[in-house]
């Protein structure tokens, strides 16, 4: 099979279909909005979010039918199949038909813009976002998600941050606490830490509500030297900083 190369990703060939039309469900909309918020989404991803827990609240036996609908959502050209250069699995990002379909259907959502395709350069990162996400709302520590993509979109979400100090999402816990989610996979300069650190602590202690963009800051660390360093450095700001290591996180379960 030939793969045909579009900026930084591989686009998988579409398959034929005799019909393409496909009338959107509310869990479509939701789907698609999960995909453009994340940039990409494999089947397990969707199955894992939509599909895993039946109306019943009985428990899938397989994935047939998140497959089955990713295939008509494919065909009728709402999402596009993409492998990353890395891997073999293949994961689905949304078109400008999703898009539109979406802010016509929902007027009043922030809806983001397609990304194109799956960046190389942040593909690990982007992924561990993707599965943090996932994590997080299976253990119901989550009642909203604003991505970096919809952070990015408006100031006012964001206190004025300019794009560099931009937090991976901000997560409201069922508790109300709005916490800044950061995923550290690689190791980088101690001063840009210390940076993002002081930025974190002139918001959260602004007494302006709309300066005050979270409540508490929670780093997961790739690395253990990383993890180490923060310690170290927001140790002074008690529990307003989180810092956990990537097994310490997937292994949480309490509630936050």
């Amino acid at each position: 099979m030939q793969l045909a190369m579009s900026g930084l990703f591989l686009e998988v060939p579409e398959k034929k279909s005799l019909s393409k039309r496909v009338v959107l469900t509310e869990r479509d909309f939701e789907i698609l909005e999960f995909i453009l918020d994340m940039k990409f989404v494999s089947l397990e991803d969707v199955f894992f979010k939509f599909f895993r827990i039946k109306h019943g609240q009985e428990e899938a036996k397989n994935d047939l039918w998140a497959r089955k609908r990713l295939c008509q959502l494919e065909q009728a050209k709402f999402l596009r199949s993409v492998r990353s250069f890395s891997e073999s699995t293949r994961y689905y990002t949304a078109t400008f038909k999703a898009y539109y379909a979406l802010s016509n259907s929902k007027p009043g959502l922030q809806v983001t813009k397609p990304c194109g395709g799956i960046d190389q350069r942040t593909f690990a990162h982007d992924k561990a976002v993707l599965k943090s996400r996932l994590h997080l709302e299976s253990i119901e520590k989550v009642s909203s998600w604003l991505s970096d993509r919809k952070l990015k979109c408006s100031s006012e979400l964001t206190g004025g941050l300019s794009t560099v100090y931009v937090p991976d999402a901000i997560y409201t816990t069922l508790a109300g606490t709005r916490v800044a989610f950061e995923f550290e996979i690689a190791v980088k300069a101690k001063s840009r830490y210390q940076d993002k650190i002081k930025k974190y602590i002139q918001l959260m202690r602004s007494t302006s509500a709309q300066h005050k963009i979270c409540d508490r800051v929670q780093f997961v660390c790739a690395k253990g030297s990383v993890a180490k360093f923060l310690v170290k450095e927001t140790r002074i700001y008690g529990e307003l900083f989180e810092i956990l290591t990537v097994v310490e996180f997937f292994a949480t379960k309490a509630m936050v």
